[in-house]
């Protein structure tokens, strides 16, 4: 083999060992975070492609979607819900160990709070 084939093969060993490497978001998972006005608990379900994570978060009030990322472990998932007839953004960030996820949640310009949420089924099983 000449030199820019076996640079090319290891290119491409590497680049799939760190996707195989990645550990995968998606699945059910229960999801609790302190607000300024208590504890407060939903269900999110996450898909994966690649680094990108859709799906929903549920609660009382109905269904809303999630947008966010994988990277290095770390979570990023943005989602909006009604609040006195605007829309308020919360963004969970956190860092993905096995099937938990710990780290804080951002509701709009409201505060900022603790969060930790844990993975209780596969993403095409609803609970």
């Amino acid at each position: 083999m000449s030199r820019n084939t076996v640079a090319a093969f290891l290119a491409l060993t590497i680049a799939a060992v760190s996707v195989l490497a990645q550990e995968s978001a998606a699945g059910m998972w229960r999801v609790e975070f302190v607000t300024p006005q208590g504890q407060v608990g939903v269900n999110m379900t996450i898909n994966q492609t690649g680094n990108r994570l859709t799906g929903q978060v549920t609660d009382e009030y109905g269904e809303f979607p999630i947008d966010g990322r994988l990277a290095d472990q770390q979570v990023t998932i943005v989602w909006s819900v009604p609040e006195d007839g605007k829309l308020l953004e919360i963004t969970m960030k956190g860092k993905l160990e096995g099937n938990v996820i710990t780290g804080t949640v951002r509701l709009g310009n409201i505060g900022e709070g603790p969060l930790t949420a844990r993975r209780v089924g596969d993403a095409g099983v609803r609970h």
